[in-house]
């Protein structure tokens, strides 16, 4: 009895070992493409508001709400391959221009328990119409001139 009881044991944990994925996940590899001239960085986190905690809108229907002179501060989160050149951040309010507000070049800032650079970006919301929606573009530029931009959305209470 005790053998069959063995026997058994060993089938499941045999498997159960066949059916694990030898191949684990592998964030870098599963999200970093090459292009021929180096990496581009990557970023993915939801733009949070750190002081409010409200999520940034990725939707100008959906613009989050803030009002005129509130400072904005959103982490933004990301690694990259090649070397990071700078952050920026672009603002187009309403149907005007798009407007470089920021640079900020990288400088380590290596979260151990993120485990990804991050850097806090502030805007300054801007005294203009109530109701107005303003798109923020979070760039992230490497030396190699490859990009990613993350957009979101706010409005003028």
């Amino acid at each position: 009895m005790k053998k069959i009881q063995y026997i058994i044991v060993c089938s499941l944990l045999l498997g159960v070992l066949a059916a694990c994925d030898k191949d684990k996940l592998d964030f870098n590899r599963d999200n970093v493409a090459p292009s021929g001239v180096g990496y581009y960085p990557v970023s993915t986190n939801g733009l949070v508001d750190l002081p409010s905690k409200k999520t940034l809108a990725t939707s100008a229907g959906s613009a989050t709400v803030f009002a005129a002179g509130y400072e904005v501060k959103a982490e933004l989160q990301y690694f990259s391959e090649s070397t990071v050149k700078e952050i920026n951040l672009f603002n187009t309010i309403g149907a005007g221009t798009r407007t470089k507000v920021g640079t900020w070049p990288y400088a380590k800032a290596y979260s151990t328990a993120k485990k990804l650079d991050t850097l806090v970006v502030p805007y300054v919301m801007p005294a203009v119409a109530s109701n107005t929606v303003v798109k923020l573009e979070y760039e992230i530029l490497n030396q190699n001139a490859l990009n990613v931009i993350r957009t979101v959305y706010v409005k003028v209470q």
